[in-house]
């Protein structure tokens, strides 16, 4: 028995439902058929390099991603990290599945828009094609557990890689000690007890210290702490720009940018920050340097509105509000704080 951390985000609005029902999913639809997978399943690694030279032009890194979906075993057990959260699930069948046979007549995705298949991919009513190749049986065992009060540090790290799976057999006994403790209904006292009380204080002195300008800085400030390599403010006035981004921070080492809206508000926010900041990194993708662009809206207030919420789960927008973002400051260290704005 292998354990496995695996990303099903790519397309959350589907492959969380499917989560529910059983299926674990992966991506890369341009690869969808049986022969694929018996030639997988047979270490044709020769023949899984063409198909992508054929169909995509070059042989990515993230190929790996899926050669490793496509071997996982029957009773291995996989870590399924979410928004705070994460889901334990083990691998019940025998062989991978073509994302058409995940299908059910009753399958919706998160808005509840029904979904049907045209034998060979999975479309939404309104005519969305999902970017869905592969399923994995499997049994949740476990869903929605709390990373602050069940996942140990070596975990919750191990829960921040940017790659789609890996191998985690290294973290055999902290997964094993994390279930234990869920089953027991045993939280991580320390941590949680400590954050769950100081966060509101935090998030407080934010709102009631602080004003647009150093609520920006302070933002910047997170992200030179968690490790970006270069952390920028563009500049607002630019003829050409399209959208809207407040700080840029760059992580040099796994080629990652990350554009962000910060928004210093009450109460609950609407979609106009959400939008601009997708018009922004829409602008940025068109450039080939070879980083990932992904896209936050960071915010004091409470909470976003329905709109600004659909936008983001339709486009892979990261939402954080007043609260989660004071978490964050306390789990990036106190001396953060420590810190003129």
């Amino acid at each position: 028995m292998n354990y496995w951390l695996h990303r099903i985000s790519h397309k959350a609005k589907l492959s969380y439902p499917l989560l529910n029902k059983g299926f674990l999913t992966i991506g890369f639809s341009d690869f969808t058929d049986k022969e694929f997978i018996h030639k997988v399943l047979e270490d044709d690694w020769s023949y899984f390099n063409g198909k992508f030279k054929e169909k995509w032009g070059d042989v990515p890194r993230t190929r790996h991603n899926l050669w490793r979906f496509l071997k996982f075993s029957k009773g291995d057990i996989v870590i399924v990290p979410s928004w705070g959260t994460f889901f334990v699930c083990e691998i019940i069948d025998e062989k991978p599945l073509l994302i058409s046979d995940a299908y059910s007549d009753d399958l919706k995705t998160w808005s509840h828009e029904k979904v049907k298949t045209n034998g060979t991919h999975l479309i939404s009513e309104s005519g969305k094609i999902y970017d869905l190749g592969f399923a994995r049986k499997v049994k949740v065992l476990y869903k929605n557990v709390s990373r602050a009060n069940f996942a140990d540090a070596k975990l919750t790290s191990r829960m921040k890689i940017r790659q789609t799976n890996g191998s985690i057999n290294d973290l055999k006994k902290n997964i094993e000690k994390s279930i234990a403790n869920y089953e027991k209904d045993k939280p991580i006292h320390l941590h949680s007890i400590i954050v769950e009380k100081t966060v509101t204080l935090v998030l407080e002195s934010i709102k009631t210290e602080l004003n647009p300008s150093k609520f920006e800085k302070l933002v910047k400030t997170y992200f030179k702490t968690i490790g970006a390599n270069e952390v920028t403010i563009p500049a607002k006035n630019a003829r050409d720009k399209e959208g809207d981004a407040d700080i840029v921070a760059v992580f040099e080492n796994i080629k990652l940018i990350i554009y962000i809206q910060a928004k210093f508000h009450k109460g609950k926010v609407n979609e106009w920050g959400t939008n601009q900041i997708l018009d922004y990194k829409t602008n940025k993708e068109s450039i080939d340097d070879g980083y990932n662009k992904i896209a936050w809206v960071i915010t004091s207030a409470d909470s976003f509105n329905e709109q600004a919420e659909k936008i983001a789960t339709e486009n892979e927008i990261q939402l954080i509000d007043g609260l989660e973002f004071s978490k964050m400051l306390l789990n990036a260290g106190i001396n953060l704080l420590n810190t003129n704005l």
